[in-house]
């Protein structure tokens, strides 16, 4: 109930425009999260029922240009385990960022403005 909540505020606070750029969203997570990938019980069907959620209110703020998910390990115990790629406001892919499965287990989200190159487009 608390994280629809979020959702539906999030949603709401985006119907603003805005003057968007382009962010990417990476996201850490530690090798437990990564375990529960694999993970055929009730513990891996909502690690992945979290995600679906997530993503899905992602792709209503209509604001998604990309994304995947990976797995690179890192040096600091967590791993890159995927990435969204987002056309908003820094404060909007902060917020989005904070909402993220990732972010409230342990992991984090790095929010990365893409840097423009001369001669091209985004």
């Amino acid at each position: 109930m608390i994280r629809s909540t979020l959702f539906a505020a999030a949603l709401t606070a985006m119907s603003v425009p805005a003057l968007a750029d382009p962010f990417t969203l990476f996201i850490h997570e530690s090798p437990a999260d990564i375990a529960l990938r694999s993970d055929a019980t009730e513990a891996g069907a909502a690690y992945w029922a979290l995600w679906a959620a997530y993503s899905a209110m992602l792709g209503e703020t209509g604001m998604v240009r990309g994304g995947a998910p990976l797995v690179v390990s890192g040096g600091d115990g967590n791993t890159i385990s995927g990435y969204f790629i987002l056309e908003t406001t820094q404060a909007e892919a902060e917020a989005l960022a904070a909402l993220a499965p990732a972010a409230t287990r342990g992991g984090r989200v790095a929010v990365v403005p893409h840097y423009p190159m001369p001669g091209m487009s985004n």
